[in-house]
């Protein structure tokens, strides 16, 4: 019987990150040991819940905060103590803020640049080193379809998952030379508590919070016409998980995966075959010739 994959996700307190580590763990062949890590551990309750029998099994809670590299690195130090390897890292934290884009502060932007690009980065960093040695590895990124299309007033958050996908169609060819492939998983609208935080996590009375403003009526009127066709197109934590254990069962996963159509259509209409632009996959096809 092959050992477990040992697998890092990130951002598991709640949604698409909770959704993932457990359903891993969880998985009947007991393919995947799990480290499933959160900024704050006073919010493992729902994890400890949902995991059930695995937890102390084949899912394991660890504390880490990607803005603080020596978390990172401490993290990583004790993974490979444990299980000298790491199989899989799945890139999820992150944090949403949907706005008038002058508003923003400064302070604000630096925060969810930080976290959505610059941590996950730095970790996957960390992670590559350790996967390089053995030559082996699999890295998911979760992205959206703000990656993909620019949303109106997502801006800022919209820029991090296109850093995101920029990062990991650059590493895509890089990383093949050593065996370690990387995907991007693009959800539509997810039904989880990310627009909870999102409102959590709002500069304090931005000007646009006014309906009477100019700006605040315009996105009104933006919300007002396409929110109901988003709450339609709404899927769960577990249809993301999905998507993921599909990408790392794969034997040659692809670059890109949609988790709905209505992704898809829009990603067909960007990139090529699931690899990515065409300029990408001609990169591809040096890196393979160089390699050898």
């Amino acid at each position: 019987m092959a050992s477990p994959r040992v697998t890092l996700v990130t951002g598991c307190s709640s949604g698409i990150g909770l959704s993932i580590a457990v359903k891993l763990a969880q998985d009947p062949k007991k393919s995947f040991r799990v480290y499933a890590t959160m900024r704050n551990l006073a919010k493992k309750g729902d994890l400890e819940k949902a995991a059930g029998s695995t937890l102390n099994s084949t899912l394991f809670i660890l504390k880490l905060d990607i803005n603080e590299e020596e978390q990172i690195v401490s993290v990583v130090k004790e993974i490979m103590k444990r299980d000298g390897r790491i199989d899989v890292l799945v890139n999820n934290a992150a944090f949403g803020h949907f706005g008038i884009f002058e508003e923003m502060s400064m302070a604000h932007m630096k925060s969810m640049i930080d976290t959505n690009t610059l941590g996950t980065f730095r970790l996957t960093q960390e992670v590559i080193r350790c996967m390089k040695v053995r030559r082996s590895g699999r890295i998911v990124n979760i992205s959206s379809i703000t990656g993909i299309i620019g949303l109106p007033y997502a801006n800022v958050y919209a820029a991090t998952k296109f850093a995101l996908e920029g990062l990991s169609e650059t590493l895509y060819p890089e990383l093949r030379s050593f065996n370690i492939w990387i995907s991007t998983i693009s959800p539509g609208p997810v039904k989880t508590n990310f627009l909870d935080k999102m409102e959590a996590t709002q500069d304090v009375a931005p000007s646009s919070a006014d309906p009477k403003s100019p700006s605040g009526k315009l996105m009104g009127a933006y919300y007002g016409k396409t929110w109901d066709a988003l709450l339609e197109r709404y899927q769960s934590g577990e249809d993301v998980a999905n998507v993921v254990l599909k990408c790392l069962s794969s034997a040659e996963p692809l670059l890109r995966y949609p988790t709905s159509g209505w992704v898809d259509g829009y990603m067909k209409e960007r990139f090529v075959d699931g690899v990515g632009s065409t300029a990408a996959k001609n990169f591809f096809e040096v890196m393979k010739s160089v390699s050898k």
